[in-house]
């Protein structure tokens, strides 16, 4: 084995290029989007008895065998589908599991009738902001919480199943309600970076915003129009950035990106016609 470059957390199997790359490019990230929720909920609940680094091994055949993860087409597979899924060693062959992954989907969709999306009613146990808590090893890692207590026992009175305590933290961990990487892990050490928020004006009007550590090289990326700008501002030149705002760290960044996403047109304006402070605003907010 080659000696390692970066530092990680302990429980990274660094021989395996798809651990390695979930711990440095998802877990502890905070996730804002529904499909990925659902798709973490389904994949903790598949581990429980079993290893993360199995699951993850299964993970693209899994979103192959439940339409990527959307809730809406998982809630409609019926009593076939669940005797086909029981014949596909792709997947872990659990009639329990995968029928819950079923019976979740359908709880999923009453939780986005009633909050407006699984995202706002998950983040709102946090009050909406990442709980930071960097461990020295792995001794210190605990497996539930007082907030996955309570977040399991709401869902399974909505209906859901396999969302023990013990599950419900893990996933706590892979969507970023926690940051639970070591304080040694260099994931910590990038977060400590100088992390912006930025506005690009497009062509048409329309407005890009993105988060960067040097805006400057990410603007001129975009602006080249190469294989590192992002989809949305393909093909939408000349580019103009409007706005940038300095952030205390990552997390609070992607905070202030998904706060601007959200706002109308008239209040994305507002922020970058007056530069008004992100900070004060998520602070207001939390």
């Amino acid at each position: 084995m080659k000696k390692q470059s970066k530092l990680r957390c302990a429980w990274v199997n660094l021989e395996n290029p798809l651990y390695v790359t979930y711990h440095d490019k998802e877990w502890g990230r905070p996730v804002h989007d529904d499909v990925k929720h659902f798709e973490m909920l389904t994949l903790e609940g598949a581990q429980a008895g079993l290893s993360w680094e199995t699951i993850l091994n299964k993970r693209e055949h899994y979103r192959k065998v439940f339409a990527k993860f959307a809730p809406k087409k998982v809630a409609k597979f019926s009593q076939n589908d669940v005797e086909r899924i029981l014949k596909d060693p792709g997947v872990v062959r659990n009639r329990l599991k995968i029928e819950s992954t079923i019976s979740n989907a359908k709880a999923f969709l009453e939780v986005q009738k009633e909050f407006g999306s699984f995202d706002k009613y998950i983040w709102g146990f946090v009050q909406q902001k990442t709980i930071h808590q960097h461990h020295k090893d792995l001794t210190t890692y605990p497996t539930k919480t007082s907030i996955s207590d309570a977040i399991s026992k709401d869902l399974k009175k909505r209906g859901f199943r396999f969302v023990g305590s013990t599950i419900i933290y893990a996933y706590m961990q892979a969507i970023g309600l926690v940051n639970d990487h070591q304080s040694n892990c260099f994931v910590l050490e990038k977060e400590k970076q100088t992390w912006f928020v930025y506005v690009i004006q497009c062509k048409d009007g329309s407005w890009y915003t993105g988060v960067a550590t040097d805006v400057k090289r990410r603007f001129q990326e975009h602006q080249e129009q190469g294989k590192k700008c992002a989809k949305y501002l393909k093909g939408k030149g000349p580019l103009k950035l409007v706005f940038k705002q300095l952030m205390d760290n990552k997390v609070q960044a992607y905070q202030a990106e998904y706060l601007i996403k959200r706002l109308t047109k008239k209040q994305k304006n507002e922020v970058i016609k007056n530069k008004v402070s992100l900070k004060s605003l998520l602070k207001a907010l939390n």
